[in-house]
Protein backbone atom coordinates (compact mmCIF):
# COMPACT_ATOMS: atom_id res chain seq x y z
CA UNK A 1 0.00 0.00 0.00
CA UNK A 2 1.60 3.61 -0.79
CA UNK A 3 1.65 5.93 1.71
CA UNK A 4 -0.75 8.59 0.21
CA UNK A 5 -3.39 5.31 -0.10
CA UNK A 6 -2.52 4.55 3.72
CA UNK A 7 -2.88 8.11 5.22
CA UNK A 8 -6.11 8.60 3.29
CA UNK A 9 -7.28 5.12 5.36
CA UNK A 10 -6.44 6.53 8.77
CA UNK A 11 -7.89 9.85 7.94
CA UNK A 12 -11.66 7.83 7.51
CA UNK A 13 -11.02 5.78 10.11
CA UNK A 14 -10.26 9.01 12.33
CA UNK A 15 -13.23 10.52 11.13
CA UNK A 16 -15.72 7.30 11.54
CA UNK A 17 -13.77 7.08 15.25
CA UNK A 18 -15.16 10.78 15.38
CA UNK A 19 -18.57 10.58 14.60
CA UNK A 20 -18.97 7.09 16.80
CA UNK A 21 -17.86 9.71 19.95
CA UNK A 22 -20.25 12.29 18.95
CA UNK A 23 -22.83 9.84 18.45
CA UNK A 24 -21.92 8.72 21.26
CA UNK A 25 -22.23 11.90 23.54
CA UNK A 26 -25.00 12.78 22.12
CA UNK A 27 -26.88 9.77 23.01
CA UNK A 28 -25.74 10.43 26.85
CA UNK A 29 -26.92 13.32 26.90
CA UNK A 30 -29.14 14.35 30.30
CA UNK A 31 -32.73 14.14 30.63
CA UNK A 32 -33.42 18.15 30.90
CA UNK A 33 -34.79 19.59 34.54
CA UNK A 34 -36.20 22.49 35.28
CA UNK A 35 -35.86 23.57 38.90
CA UNK A 36 -39.21 25.91 39.92
CA UNK A 37 -38.35 26.35 43.55
CA UNK A 38 -34.56 28.11 43.66
CA UNK A 39 -33.93 31.24 46.11
CA UNK A 40 -31.09 33.11 45.72
CA UNK A 41 -31.35 35.70 48.90
CA UNK A 42 -29.58 38.15 50.36
CA UNK A 43 -27.26 36.05 52.16
CA UNK A 44 -26.85 33.75 49.51
CA UNK A 45 -25.54 37.01 47.46
CA UNK A 46 -23.00 37.56 49.89
CA UNK A 47 -21.79 33.68 49.91
CA UNK A 48 -21.56 32.61 45.89
CA UNK A 49 -21.18 35.13 43.07
CA UNK A 50 -23.99 35.07 40.58
CA UNK A 51 -21.71 34.07 37.98
CA UNK A 52 -20.72 31.06 40.20
CA UNK A 53 -24.61 30.38 40.65
CA UNK A 54 -25.26 29.85 36.91
CA UNK A 55 -21.89 28.14 36.51
CA UNK A 56 -23.65 25.41 39.39
CA UNK A 57 -27.14 25.27 37.30
CA UNK A 58 -25.64 24.81 33.83
CA UNK A 59 -23.58 22.42 35.17
CA UNK A 60 -26.75 20.56 36.50
CA UNK A 61 -28.37 20.89 32.78
CA UNK A 62 -31.07 22.51 33.96
CA UNK A 63 -33.21 23.59 31.43
CA UNK A 64 -34.31 26.68 32.90
CA UNK A 65 -35.13 27.62 36.55
CA UNK A 66 -37.94 29.79 38.64
CA UNK A 67 -36.03 32.11 41.30
CA UNK A 68 -37.47 34.26 43.77
CA UNK A 69 -35.49 35.60 46.37
CA UNK A 70 -35.32 37.52 49.82
CA UNK A 71 -34.40 40.37 48.73
CA UNK A 72 -35.17 40.57 44.73
CA UNK A 73 -31.72 41.78 44.47
CA UNK A 74 -30.40 38.19 43.58
CA UNK A 75 -33.02 37.64 41.13
CA UNK A 76 -32.21 40.07 39.05
CA UNK A 77 -28.53 39.74 39.24
CA UNK A 78 -29.34 36.11 38.54
CA UNK A 79 -32.33 37.07 35.34
CA UNK A 80 -29.61 39.79 33.65
CA UNK A 81 -26.77 37.34 33.57
CA UNK A 82 -28.68 34.67 32.03
CA UNK A 83 -32.25 35.50 30.94
CA UNK A 84 -32.55 32.39 28.44
CA UNK A 85 -31.94 30.33 31.97
CA UNK A 86 -33.69 32.67 34.81
CA UNK A 87 -37.70 32.96 35.33
CA UNK A 88 -38.04 35.51 37.90
CA UNK A 89 -40.59 34.68 40.78
CA UNK A 90 -41.33 38.12 43.05
CA UNK A 91 -41.65 37.14 47.24
CA UNK A 92 -42.78 39.37 49.47
CA UNK A 93 -39.71 39.09 51.56
CA UNK A 94 -37.22 41.74 51.95
CA UNK A 95 -34.91 40.07 54.33
CA UNK A 96 -35.01 36.33 55.82
CA UNK A 97 -37.48 36.22 58.76
CA UNK A 98 -40.32 37.75 57.22
CA UNK A 99 -42.11 34.35 56.21
CA UNK A 100 -44.90 34.80 59.52
CA UNK A 101 -45.36 38.58 59.08
CA UNK A 102 -45.79 39.67 55.67
CA UNK A 103 -49.02 39.02 55.44
CA UNK A 104 -49.95 41.20 58.17
CA UNK A 105 -47.02 43.81 57.36
CA UNK A 106 -48.30 46.76 55.20
CA UNK A 107 -44.18 47.32 54.03
CA UNK A 108 -44.03 44.20 52.51
CA UNK A 109 -47.61 44.84 50.42
CA UNK A 110 -45.54 48.14 49.53
CA UNK A 111 -42.32 46.47 48.53
CA UNK A 112 -44.59 44.00 46.58
CA UNK A 113 -46.11 46.58 44.88
CA UNK A 114 -43.33 48.85 44.22
CA UNK A 115 -41.47 45.97 41.86
CA UNK A 116 -44.45 45.01 39.85
CA UNK A 117 -44.14 48.61 38.83
CA UNK A 118 -40.82 47.96 37.90
CA UNK A 119 -39.90 44.72 37.21
CA UNK A 120 -41.40 41.45 35.27
CA UNK A 121 -42.07 38.41 36.67
CA UNK A 122 -44.13 34.95 35.91
CA UNK A 123 -45.15 34.46 39.83
CA UNK A 124 -46.15 36.00 43.12
CA UNK A 125 -44.06 33.60 45.70
CA UNK A 126 -42.98 31.47 46.79
CA UNK A 127 -44.37 32.34 50.33
CA UNK A 128 -45.85 31.00 53.44
CA UNK A 129 -49.62 31.30 54.32
CA UNK A 130 -51.85 28.97 55.79
CA UNK A 131 -55.67 28.22 56.63
CA UNK A 132 -57.39 31.37 56.69
CA UNK A 133 -54.82 33.66 56.46
CA UNK A 134 -55.31 33.47 53.21
CA UNK A 135 -58.42 35.32 53.72
CA UNK A 136 -57.00 38.25 55.32
CA UNK A 137 -56.57 41.77 53.73
CA UNK A 138 -53.03 41.35 52.22
CA UNK A 139 -53.24 38.28 51.03
CA UNK A 140 -56.25 38.84 49.32
CA UNK A 141 -54.66 42.25 47.73
CA UNK A 142 -51.63 39.55 46.46
CA UNK A 143 -54.60 37.31 44.68
CA UNK A 144 -55.58 40.56 43.27
CA UNK A 145 -52.22 41.69 41.48
CA UNK A 146 -51.84 38.22 40.45
CA UNK A 147 -54.57 38.15 38.29
CA UNK A 148 -53.75 42.33 37.68
CA UNK A 149 -49.94 41.40 36.61
CA UNK A 150 -50.88 37.98 34.68
CA UNK A 151 -48.86 36.01 37.54
CA UNK A 152 -49.23 32.56 39.37
CA UNK A 153 -48.98 32.36 42.74
CA UNK A 154 -46.31 29.82 44.45
CA UNK A 155 -47.65 28.98 47.71
CA UNK A 156 -46.01 27.04 50.39
CA UNK A 157 -49.57 26.47 52.30
CA UNK A 158 -52.06 23.56 53.64
CA UNK A 159 -54.79 22.64 51.96
CA UNK A 160 -56.92 24.63 53.57
CA UNK A 161 -55.14 27.82 52.51
CA UNK A 162 -54.91 26.40 48.86
CA UNK A 163 -58.71 26.54 48.96
CA UNK A 164 -59.21 29.92 49.90
CA UNK A 165 -56.74 30.98 47.66
CA UNK A 166 -58.42 29.35 44.78
CA UNK A 167 -61.56 30.86 45.93
CA UNK A 168 -60.52 34.07 45.99
CA UNK A 169 -60.10 34.96 41.96
CA UNK A 170 -61.06 32.91 39.79
CA UNK A 171 -58.26 33.04 37.02
CA UNK A 172 -55.73 32.80 39.18
CA UNK A 173 -53.25 29.86 39.20
CA UNK A 174 -51.25 28.23 42.27
CA UNK A 175 -48.22 26.48 42.16
CA UNK A 176 -48.36 24.45 45.54
CA UNK A 177 -44.95 24.74 47.20
CA UNK A 178 -43.62 20.98 48.31
CA UNK A 179 -47.01 19.80 47.02
CA UNK A 180 -48.31 21.09 51.01
CA UNK A 181 -45.64 18.38 52.07
CA UNK A 182 -49.41 16.03 51.83
CA UNK A 183 -49.08 12.08 50.85
CA UNK A 184 -49.86 11.06 47.44
CA UNK A 185 -53.12 10.31 48.11
CA UNK A 186 -54.14 13.79 49.59
CA UNK A 187 -52.25 15.26 46.72
CA UNK A 188 -54.24 13.75 44.70
CA UNK A 189 -57.47 14.84 46.31
CA UNK A 190 -56.54 18.82 45.61
CA UNK A 191 -55.35 18.02 42.09
CA UNK A 192 -58.86 16.31 41.79
CA UNK A 193 -60.43 19.01 43.39
CA UNK A 194 -58.92 21.97 41.31
CA UNK A 195 -58.14 22.43 38.01
CA UNK A 196 -56.17 25.95 38.76
CA UNK A 197 -53.92 23.59 41.13
CA UNK A 198 -49.95 22.52 40.12
CA UNK A 199 -47.41 20.93 42.88
CA UNK A 200 -43.72 20.73 42.93
CA UNK A 201 -41.66 18.58 44.87
CA UNK A 202 -39.01 20.40 46.27
CA UNK A 203 -37.61 18.90 49.60
CA UNK A 204 -39.63 16.15 48.98
CA UNK A 205 -36.46 13.36 49.47
CA UNK A 206 -38.89 10.91 50.05
CA UNK A 207 -40.19 10.76 46.36
CA UNK A 208 -37.49 8.78 45.26
CA UNK A 209 -35.37 7.67 48.17
CA UNK A 210 -34.86 4.36 47.40
CA UNK A 211 -36.87 3.45 44.43
CA UNK A 212 -40.19 5.19 43.60
CA UNK A 213 -43.02 3.52 45.28
CA UNK A 214 -46.07 2.56 43.99
CA UNK A 215 -48.31 5.56 45.75
CA UNK A 216 -45.95 8.16 43.96
CA UNK A 217 -46.14 6.33 40.45
CA UNK A 218 -49.56 6.02 40.11
CA UNK A 219 -49.83 10.35 41.11
CA UNK A 220 -47.43 10.57 38.16
CA UNK A 221 -49.48 8.29 36.42
CA UNK A 222 -52.99 10.08 37.22
CA UNK A 223 -52.05 13.53 37.15
CA UNK A 224 -49.13 13.68 34.62
CA UNK A 225 -49.46 17.37 33.68
CA UNK A 226 -49.51 18.68 37.27
CA UNK A 227 -46.20 17.99 39.21
CA UNK A 228 -42.50 19.53 38.51
CA UNK A 229 -39.43 19.26 40.35
CA UNK A 230 -37.67 21.65 42.71
CA UNK A 231 -34.58 22.03 44.88
CA UNK A 232 -35.48 24.63 47.35
CA UNK A 233 -32.64 26.60 48.10
CA UNK A 234 -33.56 28.09 51.29
CA UNK A 235 -29.85 28.37 53.23
CA UNK A 236 -26.47 29.66 50.94
CA UNK A 237 -25.36 25.96 50.86
CA UNK A 238 -28.40 24.77 49.46
CA UNK A 239 -27.39 26.11 46.19
CA UNK A 240 -24.49 23.49 45.53
CA UNK A 241 -27.08 20.96 45.95
CA UNK A 242 -29.58 21.61 42.53
CA UNK A 243 -26.93 19.21 40.77
CA UNK A 244 -27.38 16.50 42.92
CA UNK A 245 -31.53 17.17 43.01
CA UNK A 246 -30.94 17.21 39.21
CA UNK A 247 -28.91 14.40 39.44
CA UNK A 248 -31.19 12.20 41.99
CA UNK A 249 -34.55 13.18 40.23
CA UNK A 250 -33.23 11.38 36.81
CA UNK A 251 -32.39 7.89 38.66
CA UNK A 252 -36.02 8.01 39.86
CA UNK A 253 -37.80 9.34 36.79
CA UNK A 254 -36.73 6.14 35.25
CA UNK A 255 -39.53 4.42 37.23
CA UNK A 256 -41.99 6.17 34.82
CA UNK A 257 -42.66 6.09 31.01
CA UNK A 258 -40.73 7.73 29.23
CA UNK A 259 -43.14 10.52 27.97
CA UNK A 260 -44.53 10.59 31.69
CA UNK A 261 -41.13 11.18 33.12
CA UNK A 262 -40.24 14.03 30.76
CA UNK A 263 -42.96 15.81 31.47
CA UNK A 264 -41.97 15.87 35.47
CA UNK A 265 -38.39 16.63 34.34
CA UNK A 266 -39.53 20.24 32.54
CA UNK A 267 -42.51 20.22 29.82
CA UNK A 268 -45.03 20.62 32.56
CA UNK A 269 -43.34 23.86 34.63
CA UNK A 270 -42.34 24.93 30.51
CA UNK A 271 -46.11 24.71 29.95
CA UNK A 272 -47.11 26.60 32.97
CA UNK A 273 -44.58 29.23 33.27
CA UNK A 274 -43.11 30.09 29.94
CA UNK A 275 -46.26 31.42 28.39
CA UNK A 276 -47.01 33.52 31.06
CA UNK A 277 -43.12 34.61 31.16
CA UNK A 278 -43.12 35.59 27.57
CA UNK A 279 -46.35 37.80 27.68
CA UNK A 280 -45.20 39.43 30.83
CA UNK A 281 -41.46 40.26 30.35
CA UNK A 282 -42.28 42.13 27.25
CA UNK A 283 -45.29 43.89 28.29
CA UNK A 284 -45.61 47.85 28.57
CA UNK A 285 -42.86 48.43 26.57
CA UNK A 286 -40.45 45.90 28.17
CA UNK A 287 -39.17 44.90 24.38
CA UNK A 288 -37.68 48.10 23.48
CA UNK A 289 -35.36 47.80 26.39
CA UNK A 290 -33.97 44.46 24.84
CA UNK A 291 -36.44 41.82 24.97
CA UNK A 292 -37.96 40.18 22.07
CA UNK A 293 -41.48 41.77 20.96
CA UNK A 294 -44.70 39.78 22.50
CA UNK A 295 -45.85 39.26 18.91
CA UNK A 296 -43.78 36.22 19.50
CA UNK A 297 -46.43 34.81 22.78
CA UNK A 298 -49.18 32.33 22.44
CA UNK A 299 -52.54 32.25 23.86
CA UNK A 300 -53.33 28.98 23.31
CA UNK A 301 -51.12 25.86 23.04
CA UNK A 302 -53.28 23.40 22.76
CA UNK A 303 -52.64 22.55 19.15
CA UNK A 304 -49.96 19.87 18.62
CA UNK A 305 -46.26 21.17 17.46
CA UNK A 306 -47.16 24.54 18.53
CA UNK A 307 -45.02 26.37 21.19
CA UNK A 308 -42.41 29.40 22.06
CA UNK A 309 -39.20 28.61 22.38
CA UNK A 310 -36.31 30.67 23.53
CA UNK A 311 -32.39 30.73 23.18
CA UNK A 312 -30.66 34.10 24.37
CA UNK A 313 -32.49 37.09 23.47
CA UNK A 314 -34.13 35.26 20.90
CA UNK A 315 -37.65 33.56 21.21
CA UNK A 316 -39.61 32.00 18.20
CA UNK A 317 -43.03 31.17 17.83
CA UNK A 318 -43.76 27.42 15.92
CA UNK A 319 -47.44 27.85 14.88
CA UNK A 320 -48.77 24.81 12.87
CA UNK A 321 -51.44 26.19 10.39
CA UNK A 322 -53.98 23.04 10.92
CA UNK A 323 -53.86 20.19 12.97
CA UNK A 324 -51.33 17.67 12.02
CA UNK A 325 -52.47 14.26 10.74
CA UNK A 326 -49.78 11.90 9.61
CA UNK A 327 -48.91 11.76 6.15
CA UNK A 328 -50.84 14.94 5.42
CA UNK A 329 -49.06 18.10 3.97
CA UNK A 330 -49.44 21.21 6.28
CA UNK A 331 -48.27 24.84 6.43
CA UNK A 332 -45.71 25.87 9.69
CA UNK A 333 -45.68 29.92 10.75
CA UNK A 334 -42.32 30.44 12.40
CA UNK A 335 -41.94 33.98 14.13
CA UNK A 336 -38.93 34.90 15.69
CA UNK A 337 -38.81 37.90 17.93
CA UNK A 338 -35.03 39.47 18.77
CA UNK A 339 -33.12 42.51 17.67
CA UNK A 340 -30.99 42.99 15.16
CA UNK A 341 -32.54 40.57 13.17
CA UNK A 342 -31.96 42.52 9.52
CA UNK A 343 -28.90 39.99 8.82
CA UNK A 344 -30.94 37.20 9.78
CA UNK A 345 -32.32 33.52 8.47
CA UNK A 346 -34.38 30.70 9.93
CA UNK A 347 -34.79 27.38 9.24
CA UNK A 348 -37.58 24.63 10.41
CA UNK A 349 -36.91 20.87 10.28
CA UNK A 350 -38.15 18.24 11.71
CA UNK A 351 -36.88 14.78 13.73
CA UNK A 352 -37.76 11.52 15.44
CA UNK A 353 -34.41 11.63 18.38
CA UNK A 354 -35.30 7.85 18.59
CA UNK A 355 -35.27 6.69 15.45
CA UNK A 356 -32.90 8.76 13.95
CA UNK A 357 -34.52 9.84 11.13
CA UNK A 358 -36.70 13.24 9.97
CA UNK A 359 -38.60 14.25 7.16
CA UNK A 360 -38.86 12.66 3.88
CA UNK A 361 -39.82 16.01 2.06
CA UNK A 362 -38.07 19.54 2.25
CA UNK A 363 -40.76 22.17 2.79
CA UNK A 364 -41.14 25.25 0.84
CA UNK A 365 -40.46 28.76 2.96
CA UNK A 366 -41.90 32.08 2.21
CA UNK A 367 -40.67 35.65 4.50
CA UNK A 368 -43.62 37.00 5.40
CA UNK A 369 -42.40 39.50 7.30
CA UNK A 370 -38.47 40.54 8.42
CA UNK A 371 -38.11 43.96 10.98
CA UNK A 372 -35.18 44.51 12.88
CA UNK A 373 -37.05 42.85 15.75
CA UNK A 374 -38.91 40.04 13.74
CA UNK A 375 -38.39 37.90 11.17
CA UNK A 376 -41.47 35.35 9.97
CA UNK A 377 -41.74 32.94 7.66
CA UNK A 378 -44.16 30.81 6.67
CA UNK A 379 -43.18 26.63 5.34
CA UNK A 380 -45.65 24.95 3.04
CA UNK A 381 -45.49 21.48 2.52
CA UNK A 382 -44.54 20.23 5.85
CA UNK A 383 -45.41 16.28 5.83
CA UNK A 384 -45.16 13.53 9.17
CA UNK A 385 -44.94 10.81 8.09
CA UNK A 386 -45.11 8.68 11.31
CA UNK A 387 -47.13 8.98 14.69
CA UNK A 388 -44.55 8.88 17.72
CA UNK A 389 -42.73 11.98 19.40
CA UNK A 390 -41.15 14.64 16.65
CA UNK A 391 -39.06 17.32 17.14
CA UNK A 392 -38.98 20.65 15.43
CA UNK A 393 -35.28 22.10 14.96
CA UNK A 394 -35.34 25.63 14.55
CA UNK A 395 -31.80 27.05 13.41
CA UNK A 396 -31.43 30.78 13.38
CA UNK A 397 -28.18 32.13 11.54
CA UNK A 398 -28.23 35.57 12.64
CA UNK A 399 -24.57 37.33 11.29
CA UNK A 400 -23.10 34.72 11.19
CA UNK A 401 -23.97 33.01 14.50
CA UNK A 402 -26.44 30.36 14.91
CA UNK A 403 -28.75 29.72 17.61
CA UNK A 404 -30.42 25.90 17.44
CA UNK A 405 -33.97 26.04 19.41
CA UNK A 406 -35.43 22.95 19.68
CA UNK A 407 -38.96 21.32 20.89
CA UNK A 408 -40.76 17.80 21.16
CA UNK A 409 -44.38 16.83 20.34
CA UNK A 410 -46.22 14.11 20.02
CA UNK A 411 -48.32 13.35 16.70
CA UNK A 412 -50.94 10.00 16.83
Amino acid sequence: MNKSLHRFYLSCAAAVSLLGASSFVQAQQPLAIADVHVHYSHDSVEMTPPQRVIEIMRAASLKFALVSSSDDNGTQLLSKLAPDLIIPGLRPYRRRGELSTWFTDPGALAYVEKLLATNRYASLGEFHLYGDDANLEIPQRIVELADQYNLILHAHSDAQAIDNLLALNPNVKVLWAHAGFDSPDEIAQMLTKHDRLWADLAFRGEVGSGGLDESWIKLFTDFPDRLMLGTDTYTPERIFYIPEQASSAREWLKALPDEIAERVAWKNAHDLLMPVWLANRDSDGMAAAGSPSASCEIADNDTAGTAVVMGGDLSVKIQPQSAIDVSAAFAVQLTLCGNDLRDTEIQLDATMPKHGHGMNYTPESTVTTHTDSQLSVRFDGVLLHMPGTWQWQVNVVRAGVQTALTHDFEIQ
